[in-house]
């Protein structure tokens, strides 16, 4: 599998408090299918820790294998989008440059396939917060949920999730669900001003109903952060176990990351 991310940012246009967003998401499967998701949100700053967003949302997947099965077809969507974020920043903190976040987003459209248009809607949240013990000691904790609700489910518009940016412990984007939840907790312990060690915890709930199941997840491990001059360097060991697979060191993943801001 292939995922590509771009995003940017253009806020405070005209010396104003309105800004603009544009994203580009390319998710391809193999040689089953590929999925172009493309936003553009216009912004309202209304301090400066809130932020209002409202927007369109365009989505365009492709059955590469060409059979257009039930559970894979050729589709298109188009959503109306609205956000909002609460963003409480730590000054002077490099490592950890954000301590509370707050998103919430909403969307309101349409799928389709061929000449058949089916409603739907979208709730995605997305909020962590740092509980600082001391100079050197935190506790990080994140919660990421996201639900589609729809008279019917294709496989190749259904969430992914999974890694080190979810559920770590699985592989990337290994898991599918219409509804899930996942709560990522770390202890983190500051070596210093760039560098910090962390344990893992992560636990989520995921229901497919395309399959008609239902999955509980779990992650351990551990792993480190080291901020450089390319972003912020993350590698992370990590087990994963579900009610079906009990924990094992061989089934452990290695999980890195490089996130760079521009």
């Amino acid at each position: 599998q292939q995922t590509f991310n771009l995003s940017a940012e253009l806020p405070y246009m005209f010396s104003s408090p309105i800004g603009l967003d544009v994203g580009l998401n390319i998710f391809k499967k193999d040689s089953t299918f590929i999925t172009v998701n493309q936003t553009a949100k216009l912004t309202y700053q209304i301090n400066s820790k809130q932020r209002l967003a409202t927007g369109i949302q365009y989505v365009s997947s492709r059955d590469l294998s060409n059979t257009n099965t039930l559970d894979v077809n050729d589709y298109n969507s188009n959503f109306y989008l609205l956000n909002y974020t609460y963003r409480q920043t730590q000054l002077n903190d490099l490592l950890f440059p954000v301590n509370f976040l707050f998103d919430i987003n909403a969307s309101f459209g349409k799928r389709s396939t061929g000449n058949l248009n089916i409603s739907q809607s979208s709730f995605n949240l997305h909020t962590f917060k740092i509980f600082n013990l001391n100079d050197r000691n935190s506790i990080f904790t994140r919660l990421t949920a996201a639900q589609l609700n729809s008279e019917n489910y294709l496989d190749n518009e259904l969430f992914r999730f999974g890694g080190i940016n979810s559920v770590r412990g699985f592989e990337e984007n290994s898991l599918v669900a219409n509804l899930y939840g996942v709560i990522n907790t770390e202890y983190r312990y500051r070596l210093g001003n760039n560098l910090y060690v962390h344990s893992v915890l992560d636990a989520s709930y995921a229901e497919n109903e395309l399959l008609n199941n239902t999955s509980k997840l779990f992650g351990f491990g551990f792993g480190f952060g080291l901020l450089t001059n390319a972003g912020l360097f993350k590698f992370t060991y990590a087990s994963g176990k579900t009610q079906d697979r009990q924990f094992k060191l061989s089934d452990s993943k290695i999980h890195i990351s490089l996130t760079a801001t521009f």
